[in-house]
């Protein structure tokens, strides 16, 4: 299976954004699991009205007795339109206070049978609050950035300490506008793979938000690039993993529909609107 890290180094450059519109777009016969492991918080559920009762705090105490690949989804919840969610802590003194839970948390996604986006969020010195542990376990960690100077500039004082974390496995850094310094600049300057340029699109951004409601969101910029995205990850072998409802993920839905319902009204009410999430206080299952 296959582990995706996203990260930021200065500022809020989209990665909550960005994590959520991929782990949507993820290929529909593929279980995927989106986590929320910023150290200064998770953003999904007062996003989403949702109380949570699992979520990485339960995670935590759990993995400071005995954690098991499958005992993760114990913890998870769900978006309104059935994407699975690790929802995340509440601030950075939690993400701190449970360093020693980190390892096994991280082996524990590594090893779960489905796929996972981690929104890292951004990089805390030394890669603290756990997040050296979950870039260890990643396949692909991507780097989100203004394409400004100052932001390459801080990006440059990290990437060889970043890069040493990742080693042998990929390092993509993404622009997240499409004016500033060109790819080629970017990459010449940076020596580093520069992925494709997330859009600026604050419709869609803002209707993954639960701020409001984008009619086929899929065909927005932000889902083109986020599928654009996926597409040019390589994807490990999946099995057919059995999800916490013992269906396996082909017997989900197959297709650009299936892959959609992940964000969308889970009763299918409002079909136009094919991957936009639920008004604010929909319920979300917790702990299934």
């Amino acid at each position: 299976m296959t582990v995706v890290a996203l990260v930021s180094v200065k500022g809020s450059p989209g990665v909550t954004t960005a994590a959520t519109a991929i782990a949507a777009s993820w290929p529909a016969d593929r279980k995927v699991l989106l986590v929320e492991a910023d150290p200064f918080g998770g953003d999904l559920a007062p996003r989403y009205g949702s109380a949570v009762t699992g979520g990485l705090a339960s995670l935590s105490a759990a993995a400071r007795r005995t954690l098991t690949p499958e005992s993760v989804w114990e913890h998870t919840g769900e978006l309104p339109g059935g994407l699975p969610v690790l929802f995340g802590l509440t601030n950075v003194n939690q993400a701190v206070a449970n360093e020693n839970a980190w390892p096994a948390i991280a082996s524990a996604l590594a090893d779960l049978g489905a796929d996972v986006v981690i929104d890292a969020g951004r990089l805390l010195p030394d890669f603290g609050g756990g997040i050296r542990h979950l870039l260890a376990r990643a396949d692909t960690v991507a780097v989100l950035f203004a394409p400004t100077l100052e932001s390459i500039v801080h990006l440059r004082d990290i990437l060889l300490s970043l890069a040493a974390e990742v080693r042998d496995r990929r390092l993509v850094v993404v622009p997240t506008a499409t004016a500033g310094y060109s790819a080629a600049e970017i990459g010449g300057t940076l020596s580093v793979s520069v992925g494709p340029a997330m859009p600026d699109d604050p419709h869609a951004a803002a209707a993954l938000a639960n701020r409001r409601s984008v009619r086929r969101l899929e065909r927005t910029r932000l889902l083109r690039w986020a599928a654009d995205f996926v597409s040019g990850l390589e994807l490990a072998p999946a099995p057919d993993a059995q999800t916490p409802s013992g269906e396996t993920a082909t017997e989900q839905g197959e297709g650009d529909a299936a892959r959609d319902r992940r964000v969308t009204d889970p009763e299918g009410l409002a079909e136009a609107q094919a991957v936009a999430p639920a008004p604010v206080g929909a319920s979300v299952e917790v702990g299934r």
